[in-house]
């Protein structure tokens, strides 16, 4: 007995169609990776934006700074934001290395043969690790966005 969701021998299986196929007067991954790029780089600027930008209005709000400096938190609280910030930057130049070293050689043949180039296609290929960082930082801002909520609500 077969499986219904298995094709019977004698049966052909019809062609894969592409997820989003290509559209008229246009191709389609051109138009994905611009929509990707630009959802990248928003997020990118929105992270380090806040990581950078939450601070700074905790240190010039002069109640908002002596609640969290009485508290004990202050360290904790700036290592979260900056430990988020710093990931963000490493990511950008860890791309921009790999990016350089492709485009490199795609202009000197020869350079594509080393190692560096590998490391670099390998790199370019590993969406995961920019998926990972961009949480971790989220995670990192959001552990010290809840430690300042915690301290501004007991102090209410």
């Amino acid at each position: 007995m077969t499986d219904a969701s298995e094709p019977s021998a004698g049966t052909p299986t019809p062609p894969r169609v592409p997820v989003i196929p290509e559209r008229a007067g246009g191709d389609a991954s051109r138009e994905l990776y611009a929509a990707y790029d630009g959802y990248s780089r928003t997020l990118r600027t929105w992270l380090v934006a806040y990581g950078i930008g939450a601070p700074v209005l905790l240190m010039t709000n002069d109640a908002l700074w002596r609640a969290i400096a009485d508290s004990g938190d202050m360290t904790w609280i700036g290592a979260l934001f900056l430990t988020g910030v710093a990931l963000q930057v490493l990511l950008a130049t860890v791309n921009k290395a790999a990016m350089w070293v492709l485009y490199y050689s795609e202009i000197r043949s020869e350079f594509e043969e080393g190692w560096l180039c590998s490391v670099a296609a390998w790199l370019s290929r590993q969406f995961w690790i920019d998926i990972l960082v961009d949480l971790l930082s989220m995670c990192f801002f959001a552990g010290a966005t809840y430690q300042v909520f915690r301290i501004l609500t007991a102090t209410v």
